[in-house]
């Protein structure tokens, strides 16, 4: 036990209190128990503050990263819309030129609308004249106004040419628009070609003499895929002297003829009278009649005109290949 002795200052008294050491043990835990809690708690406080602020910053970084991605994604947005604005109007200015060049432009103007083809079905009597009238004034407005071209503006552009192709679309099949040789292998390759002679005047490679070429020559291997230029009817399948083994095709529609000369041989089943489709097989490039190497000479004749024309004002796609 210990003895805790008081003193007053004041009235010279004494006080004794008798504290037994389970007393004094039990007040020390307490008062180790307060500290250890205090310092825990104030550990605690700022650990949380520090949480807190880190996590703020983490939130705030996280924030600005968001916002400068939705900044980045708003720049690529408006940079693909200039782009689809300027694709817009080169389609636009295309749809012109082609409507200038069928002779469908500033004819009455509106909408066309052929029977059992694409329309809007959708779309009210209004609708349409509202679309219709906002064409005619896109297309009469100054280059400042015309910013304001829209997909529907552009889409019915483009339906006044869809219904004409389909309303002329015999006519347009049976154009011989496609180079008649078919240079894709089965390997994926593709065969080499060139021009060894074009329509018009030249000096003949076997008789040296000046004459007019009515057709074009297109030089490539020997067993080449000749394939018809448009849709059409066999009008004649026959060995020549001059042309060798020949193929005549009528396209009625547009009264013209094409000719395939010089073949190795004919397709297997092909006769006179038969319909063929524009890329269907009717022969293969040879070196048969009047001829200094594989070719095929490739002709088209206007028979309402009775002339032959040049091919390369048909052929859509005229860039040869280098041969190797």
């Amino acid at each position: 036990m210990y003895t805790l002795i008081l003193m007053s200052s004041r009235k010279n008294s004494v006080r004794q209190h008798t504290i037994h050491r389970r007393h004094i043990l039990f007040f020390l835990c307490v008062l180790l128990i307060f500290c250890t809690g205090g310092t825990g708690s104030v550990y605690y406080g700022f650990s949380q503050k520090h949480q807190r602020t880190n996590a703020e910053k983490e939130l705030q970084a996280k924030t600005e990263t968001e916002i400068e991605e939705l900044r980045q994604e708003k720049r690529r947005v408006e940079s693909e819309l200039i782009d689809v604005n300027k694709e817009m109007k080169t389609i636009h200015q295309m749809t012109e030129q082609i409507k200038q060049a069928l002779g469908i432009l500033g004819q009455g103007g509106g909408i066309s609308s052929v029977p059992g083809v694409f329309e809007e079905t959708e779309s009210s009597d209004e609708t349409q004249q509202e679309n219709a009238s906002a064409i005619d004034a896109n297309l009469n407005d100054t280059p400042e106004k015309q910013e304001a071209l829209t997909p529907d503006i552009l889409k019915q552009e483009i339906l006044v040419l869809y219904n004409y192709i389909i309303k002329h679309q015999t006519q347009l099949d049976e154009y011989p628009s496609i180079l008649p040789v078919d240079l894709q292998q089965p390997d994926g390759e593709k065969h080499t070609y060139w021009y060894s002679s074009g329509f018009g005047w030249r000096l003949h490679p076997l008789t040296q003499k000046r004459e007019f070429h009515q057709g074009l020559d297109i030089k490539t291997r020997s067993g080449v895929p000749v394939i018809a230029a448009a849709d059409g009817r066999i009008a004649q399948i026959k060995e020549e002297r001059h042309f060798g083994k020949t193929i005549k095709i009528d396209h009625e529609a547009l009264l013209l003829q094409t000719l395939y000369a010089h073949l190795e041989n004919y397709a297997d089943g092909l006769k006179a009278g038969q319909e063929v489709k524009r890329g269907q097989l009717i022969g293969y490039v040879g070196n048969t009649g009047r001829s200094t190497g594989a070719h095929l000479h490739y002709g088209i004749y206007d028979m309402q005109k009775e002339q032959w024309i040049n091919p390369m004002t048909h052929i859509l796609d005229q860039q040869p290949t280098i041969p190797r």
